[in-house]
């Protein structure tokens, strides 16, 4: 009897780790899916760091118990290599290195706008003007409709150091009168680009008028090249605080809590992946149209190996991956995994540097990246 219950054991966890591994390289048909029918497999690349965790574990298991059944995990592992790639960096960290230009990006949370009764915070600012970046993307910015205004656009352009900059919003007028003691109508939640180097022309690109469809591109001239720059936004989960806080405790939660938390934050999932399929399909089509070598900075609010990700990646290098060093981490709620803020860049430019900024009083920590352009 014993020995029945052992095989029968044996053949249940060879099952296990056969669907797992069958799970992990459904990665694979992501991109090639049509995301308003099969949204649910972006939620394989969202469980893909604690999946690889099992595959080790699987791995280590087979080799105690019947090493020949290691080949499983072994095999799954090499099969998913490009992904695990994604996840983690081991470059180099040299800054020393001759660059063409410098570019960050980063969500800076309206500098707090709200949270300073009106005004932008003066520590935030000067954290942005310490990256010292040569373009700086910049998603959630606000800025006031009046000119005379001290949070103008113009004048949050000169406070942070540029000679160059431009700006999109989801809306053709400002909203929000009246923020604390403020009386002008502003822009927020704006993307906006803003340079040291002369800025040729640029367009800004809304495919719906819906919240977070808008994305920017500027022809940037570095020297004698130009490189287009895009600055992307994409749909959120839009959790709530007590979606987060359902997370956090849900292993102290009840079963009706568990079933009534797990369906909201289900639905809100399946709505932001089907609304950034769509957003970044219209991204896509305007990189491949670009006259100019590409680079692609925003705020994805999704993960690596995620549809949006490979959709890009499939087009363009990620900068980390080439010039980073750990896990990337960019979101500061949640999972220490969440690296959901990227800049991507054109075969043609060489990353010489990439870095996540630790110390960020705003919920994304910025990312800069600096670039050589190749000789044609």
């Amino acid at each position: 009897m014993s020995g029945f219950i052992r095989k029968f054991t044996k053949q249940i966890i060879i099952a296990c780790n056969v669907l797992v591994s069958l799970y992990m390289l459904l990665l694979y048909m992501l991109p090639h899916s049509n995301q308003l029918h099969f949204w649910f497999l972006n939620l394989t690349a969202l469980a893909f760091p604690f999946l690889i965790v099992v595959q080790i574990g699987f791995l280590i298991f087979w080799l105690i118990a019947k090493r020949k059944l290691a080949l499983i995990p072994l095999i799954t592992i090499v099969l998913c290599w490009p992904f695990v790639r994604s996840l983690f960096a081991l470059n180099k960290k040299s800054s020393n290195q001759e660059s063409s230009f410098t570019t960050a990006s980063w969500n800076v949370h309206l500098f707090d706008f709200y949270e300073n009764n009106g005004t932008l915070d003066a520590a935030m600012m000067k954290s942005a003007v310490n990256l010292n970046a040569d373009v700086l993307a910049v998603q959630e910015l606000v800025f006031s409709i009046d000119s005379t205004s001290d949070i103008s656009f113009e004048k949050v352009k000169k406070k942070l150091g540029y000679q160059y900059g431009v700006a999109g919003n989801d809306r053709r007028f400002g909203v929000h009168t009246h923020p604390g003691k403020r009386t002008e109508r502003y822009y927020a939640f704006s993307i906006a680009l803003f340079s040291k180097y002369p800025i040729l022309q640029w367009q800004k690109v809304q495919p719906l008028r819906e919240y977070n469809h808008t994305f920017i591109w500027a022809d940037i001239k570095i020297g004698n090249d130009t490189i287009r720059f895009f600055n992307v936004h994409l749909q959120s989960m839009h959790f709530a605080k007590t979606d987060y806080d359902f997370i956090e405790a849900i292993d102290n939660s009840g079963i009706e809590e568990v079933k009534k938390g797990s369906k909201s934050l289900l639905s809100k999932i399946k709505v932001a992946n089907i609304v950034r399929s769509i957003q970044i399909n219209a991204v896509k089509e305007e990189i491949v149209s670009s006259p100019h070598p590409v680079v692609l900075c925003g705020d994805f609010n999704d993960v690596p190996n995620s549809y949006a990700y490979q959709t890009i990646n499939n087009l363009l290098d990620d900068a980390f991956t080439e010039g980073g060093y750990g896990t990337g981490r960019t979101f500061l709620k949640l999972s220490p995994t969440l690296r959901i803020d990227y800049i991507f860049h054109d075969e043609k430019l060489k990353p010489v540097y990439f870095k996540t900024i630790q110390k960020t009083k705003s919920d994304h920590r910025p990312v800069t990246a600096s670039f050589l352009i190749q000789e044609k």
